[in-house]
């Protein structure tokens, strides 16, 4: 009974402490950071883009330009198709290109028009003009993460080389004492029995090495509860990609 229950604590201890370890989850926190510039970039390229093409279109221009962006797009999910194989290691499959696939048309005009319409119509160009809108959503929420979770982690792990160092406070410091009140009540018959009591918080700081080992230790579950959860959103973004440019081939979770 012993030897089965070690047996199975093990393989979990194994994946949740392990995470700092593995090749991936670095691949997947380079993929989310570059979440947020990308995603910026692809907001600012479409809404700009689009509403020039669309507010142009009854001059010469408005029409090109339109579906230059559209084609920008279809170019644009290729390379995210790309590094969602290299970073995230899910290969995508694309439906082709509605531009740069093969026609039909005799003439040079009747090929360029024949490629416009494809461009227009296919589902798959609207379905990368919607991903790549979206990115920047994803950005936000993996620059929050990154910036709050894994500074805050960090910070907390090299609190025993800093916290003796003159000029340096470890700690937190409020403006006025914060008063908490907890209490319990139970009621028993016809009388209600209860505890208040009254908690006062003030400043603290870290002095000893005990103190500043027992921040680093919390440092360490943070920064290993942080890994995994953006190893989760790495992979809700490795489905979404999935969903929306492609259908992918199956490959093990990115993680």
């Amino acid at each position: 009974m012993v030897s089965q229950r070690r047996d199975s604590v093990l393989p979990f201890l194994r994946t949740a402490l392990g995470v700092p370890f593995r090749l991936q989850t670095y691949r997947n926190l380079l993929y989310l950071a570059l979440a947020f510039p990308l995603g910026l970039l692809y907001f600012v390229l479409l809404s700009v883009g689009l509403s020039l093409g669309v507010g142009l279109a009854i001059t010469v221009v408005g029409v090109p330009l339109f579906l230059a962006v559209l084609a920008l797009a279809t170019g644009l999910a290729a390379v995210e198709r790309e590094l969602t194989a290299l970073l995230l290691g899910v290969d995508i499959e694309s439906d082709g290109s509605p531009v740069l696939g093969p026609t039909d048309a005799d003439s040079t005009l009747d090929s360029l028009v024949e490629r416009a319409k494809r461009l227009v119509t296919d589902l798959g160009t609207w379905k990368a003009v919607v991903y790549l809108g979206s990115k920047l959503f994803l950005g936000v929420a993996s620059f929050v993460l990154i910036m709050t979770l894994l500074t805050t982690a960090t910070s907390m792990l090299v609190v025993p080389f800093v916290y003796d160092q003159p000029g340096v406070y470890v700690g937190f410091v409020t403006d006025a004492p914060i008063e908490l009140h907890p209490t319990l009540y139970v009621a028993w018959r016809q009388l209600l029995v209860g505890v208040d009591t009254v908690v006062h918080v003030g400043s603290w700081q870290v002095t000893t090495l005990s103190q500043a080992l027992a921040v680093a230790a919390v440092g360490v579950g943070l920064g290993v509860l942080s890994l995994h959860l953006l190893n989760g959103l790495a992979r809700v973004s490795a489905w979404y990609t999935r969903y929306m440019l492609g259908t992918s081939t199956p490959t093990p979770d990115p993680h």
